[in-house]
């Protein structure tokens, strides 16, 4: 079939445009099925045990969240999208087709021909860095808010310049923050330095009942759409004592989940997220939901080592596309959690999730009890899984030693 994008196939975007959606879906299923099958128990069937990839409600015009590249050639003429595959040559895309509307509204309305801009932008084909230039930009949305939250990266451009640019534009509700990127930072799209620089510090993420003060360095997931049903599908097996929520971003699992629990502990490393979730814990005096701005090891060695441990009946992990680090698998087996049952691992990267999974099951520790894959981006290969897990009674024994409580 032809592909609805006109860019598809420069575009290193979306790879599977050329495919109706039913066998995109389909083949996912048979992928993650594949690919994971050999770690359910014997008894279990990879049809049953791993159900069919929930589709997306929208198929194009779904991404609430886009990074772009900023690029002129040496007459000055811009191109504002994503690098051609296999390449740094950036692809023009006025209008992307998986992107959110008002996404490619704001694009235009920013860097639409004749506007006028605080610096040059970035030439990205070019080797060596290129100081005082406008290189990537991040933008954020909420359709239910309509609030945008924006990151400017650059080389240096004069802080000024950028202040009077936004002023100029004049984006009510949205956050924009700016990240200096130094030569050291070529591979990063936002440098570690980010500071706001226009409009309210923060807007608003509304999930379900509630509404999230995020600034735009917060993670979330980018199908605004599918959000809903992936919440409920993570959240949904969960009750008991007490509830960590590692990698727990700005709490979304743990405010879904809080009613069933006696205690929510929210982990998270990340200083932006973390400060949104404790103010939404503040705002609605939440009494139940409490909040560890921690890496998630350092955490885990913490509580492996208190009579808390004890009362942790259930976990859910959503690593980075990196997964879990050898600490924290060790800490998930860890005897300390007596009382531990469910552990529900949420992975954007299969090889990864496949590898961690290994370890878990083949140590005997835990089964997989059910696979959920959902198509948080359709028109690409990427799947988004979330895995069951059901700690075995025989791995709760106190007589194995963990290297975590060293």
């Amino acid at each position: 079939m032809k592909a609805k994008c006109a860019y598809f196939g420069k575009c290193s975007g979306c790879t599977l445009q050329q495919f109706p959606y039913v066998k995109q879906l389909h083949d996912k299923t048979r992928r993650v099925r594949s690919d994971l099958g050999s770690l359910l128990s014997k008894n279990a069937a990879a049809e049953t045990a791993i159900v069919a990839t929930a589709p997306s409600p929208s198929e194009h015009g779904y991404r609430t969240s886009g990074k772009l590249c900023l690029h002129e050639d040496e007459l000055g003429r811009r191109s504002i999208g994503l690098y051609e595959r296999g390449s740094k040559k950036v692809v023009d895309i006025p209008e992307c087709s998986v992107h959110h509307p008002e996404i490619n509204k704001l694009v235009q309305k920013l860097f639409g021909f004749g506007k006028k801009l605080p610096a040059k932008l970035y030439q990205h084909n070019k080797k060596g860095f290129q100081p005082n230039r406008l290189k990537f930009i991040v933008i954020r949305y909420c359709p239910d808010t309509r609030e945008f939250g924006l990151i400017l990266s650059h080389t240096g451009v004069d802080r000024t310049a950028l202040k009077a640019w936004a002023a100029a534009i004049n984006l009510p509700q949205t956050s924009l923050y700016e990240s200096e990127m130094s030569p050291a930072d070529e591979d990063l799209v936002v440098a570690r330095s980010v500071n706001h620089l226009a409009g309210p510090e923060t807007f608003r993420y509304r999930i379900g009942a509630h509404d999230f003060n995020i600034d735009p360095i917060a993670f979330f997931q980018a199908n605004f759409s599918l959000v809903p049903a992936f919440i409920e599908a993570i959240t949904a097996p969960h009750a008991g004592n007490v509830l960590l929520d590692l990698y727990g971003g700005f709490g979304t699992y743990s405010f879904s989940a809080a009613a069933k629990f006696r205690k929510v502990w929210t982990v998270e490393a990340n200083p932006h997220s973390i400060r949104s979730a404790q103010e939404l814990i503040d705002r609605m005096k939440v009494s139940n939901v409490q909040t560890s701005a921690t890496s998630v090891e350092d955490f885990l060695k913490t509580i492996i080592k208190s009579p808390d441990a004890q009362s942790v009946t259930d976990i859910i992990v959503n690593p980075p596309r990196t997964g879990l680090s050898r600490h924290v698998i060790e800490g998930l087996k860890a005897p300390a959690f007596k009382e531990l049952k469910r552990v529900t691992y949420v992975s954007c990267d299969l090889l990864t999730l496949q590898r961690d999974l290994r370890e878990l099951v083949r140590s005997g520790h835990y089964k997989i009890d059910q696979v959920l894959p959902f198509d948080m981006f359709p028109q690409t290969d990427h799947i988004e899984n979330i895995v069951r897990l059901l700690k075995l009674p025989s791995s709760r024994s106190p007589n194995p030693s963990s290297s975590l409580r060293k």
